[in-house]
């Protein structure tokens, strides 16, 4: 019975497909989307248009240029019919979602109605990129609130009341604010289609008013730096406004029963005009069966994915994405043995993702070292900066005996993490002792054993630094256990296999010195000396970084001769790393307490 059972939805899944091939399917790129699309060209064109110029709003708003990466994949469906067996839930009109490392947005249509939500499913793209984590009532107030960004001549208006939103606060039941605010992913208030209405038009209200209103808007950025840290949402809000929840729900309540002080903003940003000469062409059918094949793939839908992928790989046994789907999928089931093999077949046929070479790398170090040497190399051709690369592959290295080349891996580290700092200075002193430099590992271990996290690697640095003193006997063994692999249990997480030993999600230009201090690197812009001590300014590549002189005499100068003079204000744009300590407790406009400053 259960094989007739599989055999069934394998065959709903085929006539899908079917009807899919009997659809015309138009794709339309740009440098940063990829648009697939049932409706017709102009629609896709103004589809692409749209995006283009939502990302154009938000690197003008936010200062800096997006970090490129692979372009965004639109999937526009011509009619909710042909989208409705890819909805997400019952009531998602477009949605978000991050596939294998690759970022898709959903649309049920194209039609005007659905470009708002389309654009709120974009801002959630724009939080995950910025690692921006916030309680679902703030995410999903965010998205609305730039969900009806739109020109305005020379400017951009931001803001307006969303009339569905606030007919449903006036009509249905008000939810107490502090249930919204403590309505967590798992909360039915999220979840569920007759209670997440709430959270949405709460949401949506609250956030506009701390973001627009006259009295609200000026400690904003206190209260998102708060939320952003962890701090309960309701506590951040009576702390930052001086009041209680309380007065605030009802400040709230006055806000929505006029409607006429719910209004816009109009930000000075010219939106430009892109992408108006993309040009159609017709999808291939084995891409679009792929895309369709990505979108289906969720919990309860895994024999219909699973044939399908089986079949686009026997349809085009050279093309490497169908063998990558699959060992995600096998790696939800924790069969691993089918994840080795299915990454390896992508790879052998050429696959160079980034998020394949990083789990296939070191899936593959214990069954299929050299596999492992090749994947781990290759990303780092890809990603040089990338340190948990380095050291992974250096490791493996070190148990395949290629000595050299493992410490020329290692050579090129300049700063490590705190946390990194222990494996890296014993990867380093087993490369120097196996390639022939006793004294450089001699002091490279007696730094391990200072950065020692544990007791088990504070015991095996001090062994190998009593060898290395007095090498009369055999040397310790190295203690270099390849990568474990844990099962990924997380239904919204089940694109993201994990393994124990997971990338630093900290910006790679956000480092720590090797003596263990955090630091970071950008442009000196500003010496501000208005309050009673002085603040230091710094563009990063991660955004603007704020650390305090607490005390001038204790500020280590680095990259000058003779003596330099710092003057208030603006600075000439120079280079700088940056290292402190942690900011003191209430202070999240600080990032930390300037120690050094380097000039580059």
């Amino acid at each position: 019975m259960r094989s007739l059972f599989k055999l069934a939805r394998a065959g709903i899944l085929v006539l899908n497909f079917a009807t899919a091939a009997d659809v015309r399917w138009v794709r339309m790129q740009s440098a940063n989307f990829d648009v697939y699309s049932t409706a017709s060209e102009k629609s896709a064109r103004e589809t692409l248009q749209l995006f283009e110029r939502v990302r154009n709003f938000f690197e003008q708003a936010s200062g800096r240029a997006a970090q490129r990466s692979a372009p965004v994949r639109i999937i526009a469906f011509a009619s909710k019919k042909e989208y409705e067996p890819y909805r997400p839930n019952d009531f998602a009109a477009a949605y978000y979602r991050e596939i294998a490392g690759r970022d898709y947005v959903v649309m049920s249509s194209t039609s005007a109605e659905t470009f708002p939500v389309a654009v709120h499913e974009y801002v959630h793209l724009v939080a995950r990129h910025a690692r921006l984590d916030f309680p679902p009532w703030l995410n999903e107030g965010l998205a609305d609130l730039y969900s009806t960004l739109r020109p305005l001549g020379e400017k951009v208006i931001v803001g307006e009341l969303i009339p569905g939103r606030y007919l449903a606060l006036q009509h249905e039941k008000w939810v107490p604010l502090s249930t919204i605010l403590a309505a967590d992913r798992d909360s039915p208030f999220y979840n569920e289609k007759n209670k997440a209405g709430s959270l949405y038009n709460e949401g949506w209200a609250l956030t506009h008013m701390l973001t627009l209103s006259p009295n609200y808007a000026p400690k904003n950025t206190q209260v998102l730096q708060s939320i952003q840290a962890g701090t309960d949402s309701a506590a951040v809000l009576s702390q930052i406004y001086g009041k209680p929840f309380a007065e605030i729900e009802k400040d709230l309540q006055a806000y929505l029963r006029r409607p006429e002080s719910i209004r816009a903003a109009v930000l000075p940003v010219k939106l430009e005009k892109a992408t108006e000469q993309a040009l159609a062409q017709p999808a291939s059918l084995f891409d679009v069966k792929l895309l369709l094949a990505n979108l289906s793939n969720r919990p309860g839908k895994e024999a219909e994915t699973e044939t399908a992928l089986q079949e686009l790989a026997r349809d085009d046994p050279k093309r490497p994405e169908p063998y990558v789907e699959l060992g995600r999928l096998a790696w939800r089931h924790n069969q691993m043995d089918a994840v080795r093999k299915n990454f390896g077949k992508a790879f052998e046929l050429g696959e160079r993702d980034p998020t394949l070479l990083w789990d296939y790398g070191r899936l593959a170090e214990s069954d299929d070292p050299e596999n492992s040497i090749l994947a781990l190399s290759e990303l780092l051709k890809q990603e040089p900066a990338r340190l948990d690369a380095r050291l992974e592959l250096a490791a493996v290295q070190l148990r395949a005996k290629h000595n050299g080349d493992a410490l020329a891996t290692l050579s090129v580290v300049r700063t490590v993490t705190p946390e990194d700092a222990p494996r890296f200075f014993q990867l380093m002193a087993y490369a120097q002792l196996q390639a022939g430099g006793p004294a450089q590992a001699l002091e490279t271990a007696r730094r391990w054993a200072g950065v020692a996290k544990t007791p088990e690697q504070k015991a095996e640095a001090d062994r190998l630094v009593a060898y290395l003193e007095n090498p009369r006997s055999q040397p310790p063994e190295a203690r270099l256990e390849p990568a474990t692999v844990e099962q990924s249990v997380d239904q919204d997480d089940q694109d993201k296999p994990r393994l124990q030993r997971a990338a630093d999600p900290r910006p790679i230009n956000e480092r720590a010195s090797i003596t263990g201090r955090p630091s970071v690197e950008g442009t000196f812009l500003l010496l501000d000396c208005q309050g009673v001590q002085a603040n230091v300014v710094v563009e990063t590549a991660g955004g603007k970084r704020v650390f305090l002189i607490e005390d001038p005499g204790q500020i280590t100068l680095g990259g000058v001769q003779g003596t330099k003079e710092l003057n208030c204000g603006p600075q000439q744009p120079v280079k700088v790393r940056i290292e402190y300590d942690p900011p003191p407790q209430g202070r999240p406009d600080l990032d930390g307490l300037l120690k050094l400053i380097r000039f580059e």
